[in-house]
């Protein structure tokens, strides 16, 4: 229901209509397939995380916000946590989950009829809608201007555009096809990065581990690389684990049977039978998974899944590709460069119903976190790999809406 007020009835990720999410389900398998994400993103996503590490090392205090900048991607880049596109989808993902669970504000989804309120008695109706509506419309406009002019040409909303006459989809449904990959790779992705890093301060013995396996391979002037990414099974264990053990959906993406059914990743990850101690953070438990995440994710027997944290069914993320290399790179890179731990004498939680926040997008809630780079030597390499990511950056637009100037 919240879907069809946002979205007009054109929202992908509960789409009811059929052919409306078959064409663009085809569209963002095609745009986020494995090959294509290896081959094509993996240069921006580098460089990208080459500013996360700039941020972390020059401006600590504010560590909880960069991961947000890092994900946010859509043909053209945020500068800042601060920049229109991040503040908006973040206000957009927060009424979206505050409506969406049950007992919601107000509970639509409990009492559909509530939808059929006059707009004077129920004007989140029209905020909602306006809401995502114009964040969602004017990045597609910029992405197909772009790419019409030949700039990063290999964005989603001008690959969309192109295709408008086989797909039959309209701008509005393109708008908001583009907005579920916008939306579902930002706060969730930055969420379990967040969690990666509650994980290792909680954990120092892990940490310690996956600094000596990144030290086996790479020196101080070298940063980790996606491609070697097989090379480092405990880091990759550590994102398994973190995506397990605390999931960012607990509840993920309902399917439509005669009876509606969810399908909770929290239950699952939380079965002894499958997982041993499976309230334990435990990076261990996955090094016998050789797979990516996506090649686990396509498996047809579900005992031989690493995890369910991007769904199941016909509906899983088509987006896992690029939200694993995301994970990777970032959290490879960290490690590489810093130390982290809490204050002396605090204790942390991490406790899933205390320590993390969200109502169907959960990550943790502010926690103190002690930065430490781990050598000289690795400060100037990331002051250099700056320098040199500005030339990737400066081939992408910026988003700044007439209606937040001023």
């Amino acid at each position: 229901m919240v879907t069809e007020i946002a979205a007009s009835g054109d929202g992908f990720l509960f789409q009811q209509d059929i052919h409306k999410w078959r064409a663009g389900r085809k569209t963002l398998v095609q745009h986020f397939a494995p090959a294509v994400m290896k081959s094509k993103n993996v240069l921006l996503q580098e460089a990208e995380s080459v500013q996360l590490l700039y941020e972390f090392l020059h401006q600590p205090e504010g560590f909880m916000n960069y991961p947000m900048r890092y994900t946010t991607i859509y043909g053209i880049r945020c500068g800042t946590y601060h920049d229109p596109i991040i503040q908006e989808v973040e206000e957009n993902m927060r009424m979206f989950s505050e409506l969406l669970v049950p007992g919601g504000k107000p509970p639509v989804e409990v009492f559909p009829l509530l939808n059929y309120l006059p707009a004077f008695v129920s004007p989140w109706k029209d905020k909602c809608k306006s809401q995502f509506t114009s964040l969602h419309a004017d990045l597609v406009d910029i992405g197909v201007q772009r790419g019409m002019k030949g700039l990063n040409s290999d964005n989603l909303a001008y690959k969309l555009r192109l295709g408008k006459e086989s797909t039959g989809l309209t701008p509005h449904q393109e708008a908001f096809i583009c907005g579920v990959a916008l939306e579902g790779g930002t706060d969730i992705v930055a969420g379990v990065i967040l969690t990666c890093l509650l994980a290792l301060i909680s954990h120092p013995k892990a940490q310690k581990r996956a600094h000596e396996e990144l030290d086996a391979i790479y020196n101080e002037e070298t940063l980790p690389r996606w491609e070697d990414e097989q090379g480092l099974p405990f880091v990759r264990a550590i994102v398994k684990e973190a995506m397990r053990w605390r999931p960012p959906v607990p509840m993920t993406v309902p399917h439509r049977l005669e009876k509606g059914i969810f399908c909770s990743a929290w239950a699952i990850h939380m079965n002894a039978e499958r997982y041993e101690e499976p309230e334990l953070f435990k990076p261990e438990r996955f090094l016998s998974h050789s797979m990516s995440m996506a090649e686990s994710i396509a498996q047809g027997d579900p005992f031989k899944r690493d995890h369910f944290a991007f769904g199941a069914g016909r509906r899983v993320c088509p987006g896992i590709q690029k939200a694993e290399q995301d994970i990777f790179i970032a959290v490879s890179r960290l490690l590489w460069a810093f130390d982290f731990c809490a204050p002396a004498g605090v204790e942390i939680s991490t406790d899933f119903s205390t320590a993390f926040v969200g109502e169907g997008i959960r990550m943790p809630k502010f926690f103190p976190l002690v930065v430490t780079p781990r050598s000289q030597k690795r400060v100037q390499t990331i002051e250099h790999a700056m320098h040199l990511a500005e030339e990737t950056f400066s081939q992408y637009g910026r988003y700044n809406p007439t209606s937040l100037l001023g």
